[in-house]
């Protein structure tokens, strides 16, 4: 048995967007993801409502949890 192993990294990274309803947000958020190679990237007040799960056009999965109003 090896004594060293390697290991994947996973790069996780936040942002506050401050809101997601300005047109190309999600795209920017993409490239930005990718930029950054980032697997993982939390964003706050998004001010979207409800929750669910987005796929963009680029692949990314966007999953968003929001106020009820």
């Amino acid at each position: 048995m090896p004594l060293l192993t390697t290991r994947a990294k996973l790069f996780i990274g936040t942002w506050n967007v401050r809101t997601m309803w300005e047109t190309g947000k999600t795209s920017q958020i993409a490239m930005e993801m990718r930029r950054y190679n980032l697997a993982v990237l939390g964003i706050s007040e998004t001010h979207w409502t409800q929750d669910g799960q987005q796929r963009l056009n680029t692949g990314e999965m966007v999953l968003y949890s929001g106020h009820k109003e």
